[in-house]
């Protein structure tokens, strides 16, 4: 790497990476940008390589706990940039990340419209079958990680009555992009039909390749790779 292209990197590409990434987030405790890559190339408005480290993420509510992520090949409208311009992807990416949520990130994260409407998603696609679910609301208030189990808890309220309901569910993938909930286990003393489902299935596109979910005791290990559009 020539000086030039170093004090390029330095003084242009590493700010305006970080200042893009920040965009993405409301909160990050800490952030670290690592590029990599020739001078040719760089130049030429590819950056060979991008090496992320953040901890304390906070994406749309949700605690992202920390995140290693690794990308190549990135083509961005680098003489915009050097003008002072926010940096643009011109192509889709391949990003490989290596992320690690806590307990207490998911706990945090149960606040969140986008994680509380996902869960609500799910049991709505669940029990698909119960003609009254999109009458029901759930206050979700607890989440558990043990070996194996992801265990949520909460109050549902359908129509004049209110009970505490609890999902237990083991997780794996499936050829990358399917997400496997088995064995399932869905427990409330309201009468919720369908709810006797012990395995489900969901479709998380091509888009996605997940090498490795995993829980262990108080963590939830992801790893894979993304397609991150323009």
């Amino acid at each position: 790497m020539t000086n030039q292209t170093r004090g390029i990197v330095g003084s242009v590409l590493s700010p305006a990476c970080r200042v893009w990434l920040r965009s993405q987030v409301s909160q990050v405790d800490d952030l670290h940008v690592d590029i990599q890559g020739g001078s040719r190339q760089i130049l030429g408005g590819t950056i060979p390589q991008v090496a992320v480290v953040a901890v304390g993420a906070i994406y749309q509510g949700l605690s992202l706990g920390s995140i290693d992520l690794l990308a190549q090949n990135i083509r961005i409208n680098l003489p915009q940039v050097i003008k002072g311009q926010p940096l643009r992807l011109l192509e889709p990416i391949s990003v490989v990340a290596d992320v690690k949520f806590s307990e207490r990130d998911l706990q945090a994260s149960l606040a969140a419209p986008l994680l509380a409407q996902a869960l609500n998603d799910l049991l709505g696609q669940i029990l698909a079958s119960n003609p009254d679910r999109d009458r029901w609301h759930i206050d979700w208030q607890q989440i558990q990680i043990a070996p194996s189990t992801l265990i949520l808890q909460g109050n549902l309220t359908a129509g004049d009555r209110t009970a505490p309901i609890e999902i237990s569910m083991g997780i794996d993938i499936h050829q990358g992009h399917i997400l496997i909930l088995d064995p399932l286990q869905i427990n409330c003393s309201i009468d919720l039909p369908g709810s006797n489902i012990d395995t489900y299935r969901i479709d998380l596109g091509t888009d996605v390749n997940i090498t490795q979910l995993q829980l262990v005791a108080g963590t939830l290990l992801c790893k894979g790779c993304i397609q991150v559009n323009p």
